[in-house]
């Protein structure tokens, strides 16, 4: 055991000495000639960041040109210089910043909803008991004319016995009225010469006027009931039959007056109604809104008339301006909801869900193209191309974009030339060679 234990230490021992003369040269400074200048160059692979040399040549692994670092201080230090040929080989192309108008494609959402003045509040218009619903629920869609609901009322059942009752009591006379005319035609039609045609026509007259004292009293009270029973939900063919019938008809029906779509069902069957109990909300399909909500962030960039691009669900595209703007939030939200009229087209369904494209209007502004701007967590940065083959990062603050290009509002001037393709092998090349400087750097010994 004794043994064991003795020939563990040695081994221990061993190889703790190894390794302290194995680190002691590179602990100790190095010779002053194996230092690199400042002035010395060092190239390095794009591609694969640890093949660095201190002559040109090309990496073994994957064959690239080595790129030359710029050994510098300050903002030097991340400069690199590339050749023509090695650009062509990087397939790095420039382009200059310029002014140039951008116009910001903000991404939105809308919601079709209904027109509120197109709103149907249909109510019972009288006092009685709502014996029976025909709709059962919201988004059911009502035909002109469809029965909607029916509705118990004694008050509607004395007005249509009255409404027959002033009937009948009209008939004999208009029966009378209509004799009566038929004879002043006659006479009329009889009476020869300039005097007797005058004593005809005055005799007419005459009897019109007696008859119209006759006939009016009963026309008003029958176009009174008529208008109220139409109240009721009367139409001319219910009158008509009213009038043929003579039997009243309890429960009262009431019908669609146009097509609609039901939006809420806010009464039932076997409740008790008057004349303004609301029992349904119907909307018509056919007026509808697009509910655009609108942020704090791109009311800065919207103004009244800039394009909106409304794309459905189906594939259906549409282009509408911008109008109704105004600066009442909500105060929840933070949001400003506008609607905008939906443009003719086949028909929708209320609380569809559009997606919104906001295009504002055209601004100049200094722009690069869009693959130009390297995105990172330290920020946003460019490849700014220098003189005779130098490339340094640049870090830049950017603005609104399109598809195709991205505002600078930091960082660039106009003419400024910046990587558009194969900065991301420059940047690559920009940090070894920063890193190198450091490594290269021989620190000053302390006092």
């Amino acid at each position: 055991m004794k043994k064991t234990l003795l020939v563990v230490a040695v081994i221990v021992a061993a190889g703790a000495g190894g390794y302290w003369l194995g680190a002691r040269p590179a602990l100790s400074p190095a010779p002053l000639d194996a230092q690199a200048s400042p002035a010395q160059s060092a190239y390095v692979c794009p591609m694969h960041a640890h093949i660095v040399q201190d002559h040109p040549g090309s990496c073994p692994i994957c064959g690239m040109d080595l790129v030359a670092l710029k050994e510098a201080g300050g903002e030097g230090a991340r400069q690199i210089h590339v050749d023509t040929a090695t650009q062509h080989k990087l397939g790095v192309r420039l382009a200059a910043a310029e002014q140039t108008p951008l116009t910001h494609d903000m991404p939105a959402y809308g919601t079709l909803v209904a027109d509120e003045s197109a709103v149907l509040r249909l109510t019972a218009h009288v006092d009685g008991i709502l014996t029976r619903l025909h709709v059962s629920r919201p988004g059911q869609r009502i035909a002109r004319g469809q029965l909607l609901f029916e509705v118990d009322s004694q008050e509607a059942l004395g007005l249509q016995y009255e409404y027959i009752d002033i009937l009948r009591r009209a008939l004999p006379a208009m029966k009378m009225a209509e004799e009566r005319r038929a004879q002043n035609r006659e006479i009329l039609a009889r009476a020869q010469g300039p005097d007797a045609v005058a004593q005809a026509e005055l005799g007419t007259r005459q009897s019109e006027e007696q008859l119209d004292s006759i006939l009016q009293p009963m026309r008003r009270d029958r176009e009174r009931l008529g208008l109220r029973l139409r109240q009721f939900g009367f139409d001319d063919a219910l009158l008509a039959q009213l009038a043929s019938s003579g039997q009243a008809l309890n429960p009262v029906p009431v019908r669609a007056r146009q097509a609609c779509v039901v939006q809420q069902v806010l009464a039932r069957a076997g409740m008790t109604v008057n004349a303004m109990t609301e029992v349904l909300q119907c909307v018509d399909p056919a007026q509808l809104w697009v509910e655009i909500a609108l942020y704090p962030d791109q009311l800065a960039w919207v103004e009244e008339g800039d394009a909106v691009s409304l794309h459905f669900a189906d594939g259906e595209t549409a282009r509408i301006p911008l109008k109704g703007l105004h600066p009442l939030l909500d105060e929840a939200t933070r949001s400003l909801r506008v609607r905008l009229p939906l443009p003719p087209g086949r028909s929708r369904s209320i609380g569809e869900y559009v997606a919104v494209t906001l295009h504002s209007t055209p601004r100049d502004v200094l722009s690069v193209p869009k693959s130009a701007v390297m995105r990172s967590g330290r920020g946003d940065f460019v490849m700014r191309a220098l003189d005779k083959g130098h490339f340094m990062p640049v870090e830049v603050t950017t603005g609104i974009e399109t598809a195709e290009r991205i505002a600078i509002r930091d960082g660039l001037e106009e003419g400024d030339r910046v990587a558009v393709n194969g900065q991301f092998l420059l940047d690559a090349a920009a940090s070894l060679a920063d890193t190198a400087q450091r490594m290269r750097v021989t620190p000053t010994p302390a006092p």
